[in-house]
């Protein structure tokens, strides 16, 4: 069997070919084989520059290299090199996750229709892979990462849409009151109306046992000043469990409301466990996700309406602030980030705007001259002019 570097890379230039693919496409494309280390840069015989010569006398195979313009073991060090291949690994599944989690919010931000063409087009590509069976070796992993470009786009406009509804309608109230300072005026409307939604969501919506010990010291806590704020951090969590109200249970809520006078100022909620994480980024002074230990981490839960549950995903990351009351309960007071539950980082990524250092001749600055490298470089300018 040849070597899977010359498989690939005649399947991808195959691809290309086939496929016409139009600017963007193209653009995307390239940027999804960059993070594989693959260089796509432009070659001669592209463009308006065509030998028109050498193609009429080459046969499709030879044209086909002639005018490819993607290379395994390229350009560079930004590229995957042959003579490096133990600094390298084969892994599908890891570059879509990749691209979709980090290359593609870079770039679309949150436009659905041109993250929809992007895994459609990556999809595709990778189906090719599998239909000419390119490498058998790596089938398992090449469907795992087709299994991403079905779940990508619907995971990255939840995470929008979390983004724009977080914290939600009870850490909202629950800040305004102990952050806010308004629990001290709650005889006026407004105010009284975030006390409402916060005892009511504590109180009534069926929680863990551990959110129960919370919900007993609110009972006894008939005047809410004595409530106190003790405590707010910067934490970023990994989503672990998610408990959503039973269905049961938002009837007979729905039931009894009404009777109350108080209907209507309370959505089903339920609850999130999360465990202390770090969202990788790849800056040299912070620690690496798997430089720090977090077994001996306890889990935590927040309080969340149902509406936003239904957006979140096992294994998603959120950066948020959060704050502890005296009674026990945690909330959120604000979302920084949110990652998807594929975030992954990769280190080609810090290649993306990298270029290979090339030798300066012009003389260093020194003692007797401080200034000497402006004036070489006013001279270049003076030459050019």
């Amino acid at each position: 069997m040849r070597p899977f570097t010359d498989r690939i890379e005649e399947c991808i230039q195959r691809f290309r070919a086939r496929r016409r693919l139009g600017s963007l496409r193209s653009a995307i494309f390239d940027k999804y084989l960059f993070l594989g280390g693959i260089d796509a840069s432009q070659r001669q015989f592209t463009g308006m520059a065509l030998d028109t010569d050498a193609l009429v006398e080459a046969d499709r195979e030879q044209i086909r290299t002639m005018t490819a313009v993607d290379f395994v073991g390229g350009n560079g060090c930004r590229f995957y090199d042959d003579n490096d291949r133990d600094d390298w690994e084969v892994d599908f599944e890891a570059i879509v996750k990749g691209f979709f989690s980090r290359t593609i919010t870079d770039w679309f931000l949150y436009d659905d229709e041109a993250i929809r063409l992007a895994a459609d087009l990556i999809k595709n590509f990778l189906n090719y892979v599998l239909m000419h069976d390119v490498c058998p070796e790596y089938a398992s992993n090449v469907l795992a990462a087709r299994n991403v470009c079905d779940i990508a786009p619907v995971e990255l406009r939840c995470m929008h849409e979390l983004i724009l509804g977080l914290p939600g309608s009870f850490n909202s109230a629950a800040r305004s009151l102990f952050c806010d300072g308004i629990v001290n005026h709650v005889d006026k409307e407004e105010n009284y109306e975030a006390l409402v939604t916060f005892r009511l969501t504590a109180l009534l919506w069926p929680l863990s046992q551990k959110a129960k010990q919370s919900r007993e010291q609110i009972l006894k806590a008939e005047d809410p000043t004595t409530i106190k704020l003790i405590s707010t951090t910067e934490e970023t969590y990994q989503v672990l469990k998610i408990e959503r109200p039973r269905q049961r249970d938002k009837k007979m809520v729905s039931e009894q409301l009404p009777t109350t006078g108080l209907g209507g100022k309370l959505k089903p909620a339920g609850f999130i466990c999360v465990a202390p994480t770090i969202i990788a980024h790849g800056w040299g002074n912070m620690p690496r996700p798997e430089e720090v230990q977090f077994d001996s981490a306890e889990e935590e839960e927040y309080v969340l309406e149902d509406e936003l549950l239904a957006k979140l995903e096992v294994g998603m990351k959120i950066h948020m602030t959060v704050c502890e009351l005296s009674v026990g309960l945690r909330f959120i007071k604000e979302v920084h980030d949110i990652r998807v539950s594929f975030d992954t980082f990769l280190p080609q990524y810090l290649m993306t705007n990298w270029k290979d250092p090339v030798p300066n001749e012009r003389p260093p600055p020194s003692i007797h001259d401080p200034n000497v490298e402006e004036k070489a470089m006013s001279a270049e300018i003076g030459a050019d002019e």
